[in-house]
């Protein structure tokens, strides 16, 4: 059977199937949904109910299953190209094979999903089994998105293609094993106890990634950015990290922490006249305390502040640009006008801090220099009572955040994520919020 001879499916044929279909999944009659060897090109599935339904082999291309709910169907060869899946719900989905070119799965659940290899045979005019789709099995994924999605034990074994955007998903003991991360996107996603064994991850961004526990044999890492990732360096060892870019841990730094600090201090309280500014960019500072410590306009860029105790210290002015502080302890610490563009703070506790603005001279006057928490990852954070007036908080993620108590007078909280952040008692007076989205008080 030739692809284009295959019968095609009307919306308006869907819709009546999929009646059938909820009859079947409540029991009450009806029939599963069986697009097996269909064409179902530019339909709309978007929010239906297609637990268990059959779609082996169906030509799908360029439909929509936003919200939809796949679990356990069966998607084995089937062709998504283009399609739009965000927030679908494809649990224990049967997906090998499947052909996910430019498909869009952002925010999806792909909870144990199957995208191991698989082919599709059919039998050829002469009656032999040929491939369908004339590949090699694989589920085809270039230019596909992934941001976002939730994939706890799914299997991707070789499926995943170069140049993928897997932007803050999670992939918790997911076999991954010989996957092709080259040139991906790979910030903040969640590898923590997954297979990794023989991946390449060449030239991939993997930046606040967490590899915790993750099997790592055999990986190549040449040239991929690892300065920010949660991972130990004993998992190294077995893996390939040639020109790989590295938190320089504290026995490579020519001074000890201490000397630094000191050197730092003098130059703060000279006001630059004696001493040495602080330069710990991209420095591993994961699990230290370096509680009550003046770090004022310090340069932090990149560093690894992992879980590390940072109490009551003062960074006023210091540059925490795209630094790794997950699960830090920051409360009563001073952060006026610090810059913490792009940082993940994630767990990270921010109670009593004052992120409140910056005063600076400016001839006979003076200007307010706002803290920056532009694009920065506060997922569950602890920020109850914290100063934040007029802090920018752009494009933020504080999803779960507590901002119990806190000061956000004119805070500026465009297009940031509140999704179940808790805000009672908080102020918000003058506090801009165009396109924030999950705001709850």
């Amino acid at each position: 059977m030739k692809i284009d001879e295959r019968a095609r499916v009307s919306q308006a044929e869907f819709n009546a199937l999929y009646e059938q279909h909820v009859l079947f999944l409540r029991r009450k009659g009806g029939k599963r949904i069986a697009l097996n060897m269909k064409r179902a090109e530019r339909l709309d599935f978007s929010s239906k109910f297609l637990m268990t339904a059959d779609m082996t082999g169906a030509l799908l291309d360029g439909s929509k299953f936003i919200r939809a709910n796949l679990s356990e169907a069966n998607l084995f060869g089937a062709s998504l190209i283009n399609c739009d899946l965000r927030y679908a719900t494809l649990k224990k989905t049967d997906l090998r094979g499947a052909r996910l070119r430019s498909a869009n799965l952002s925010e999806a659940i792909l909870d144990f999903a199957d995208f191991r290899e698989g082919t599709l045979l059919n039998k050829s005019n002469g009656g032999a089994l040929v491939n369908a789709f004339a590949d090699d099995g694989r589920s085809l994924m270039e230019r596909a998105m992934f941001r976002n999605v939730q994939a706890k034990g799914a299997k991707f074994s070789r499926s995943i293609a170069a140049g993928t955007d897997l932007t803050n998903a999670n992939f918790e003991n997911a076999r991954m094993n010989g996957a092709d991360f080259v040139g991906s996107t790979l910030k903040k996603v969640n590898f923590t106890g997954a297979n990794l064994s023989n991946c390449n991850f060449c030239g991939a961004n993997l930046q606040g990634a967490i590899l915790v526990g993750a099997v790592l044999d055999g990986a190549l890492f040449h040239d991929a950015d690892l300065t920010t990732t949660v991972v130990g360096r004993d998992a190294l060892l077995k893996a390939d990290v040639r020109n790989a870019r590295l938190p320089r841990g504290l026995d490579a730094l020519e001074q000890s922490i201490q000397d630094i600090i000191r050197a730092h201090s003098q130059w703060v309280l000279s006001l630059g006249a004696s001493g040495a500014q602080a330069n710990l960019s991209a420095v591993d500072l994961r699990d230290v305390d370096l509680s009550g410590t003046d770090f004022s306009a310090a340069n932090f860029q990149t560093a690894m502040l992992f879980d590390s105790k940072l109490v009551d210290c003062c960074f006023t002015m210091a540059d925490l640009t795209a630094c790794n502080a997950m699960g830090a302890d920051l409360t009563d610490a001073d952060c006026k006008g610090t810059n913490l563009k792009g940082a993940m703070l994630q767990r990270v506790r921010l109670t009593n801090a004052d992120c409140s603005p910056m005063k600076i001279m400016a001839g006979l006057s003076s200007i307010d220099w706002p803290t920056n928490f532009i694009d920065v990852d506060l997922t569950e954070a602890d920020l109850r009572n914290g100063k934040f007036q007029g802090a920018n908080f752009t494009q933020a993620v504080m999803r779960g955040a507590d901002l119990r108590g806190a000061n956000l007078r004119k805070a500026v909280l465009v297009d940031a994520d509140l999704t179940d952040t808790d805000l009672r008692d908080a102020d918000l007076a003058g506090a801009d919020m165009r396109g924030a989205i999950g705001v709850k008080r």
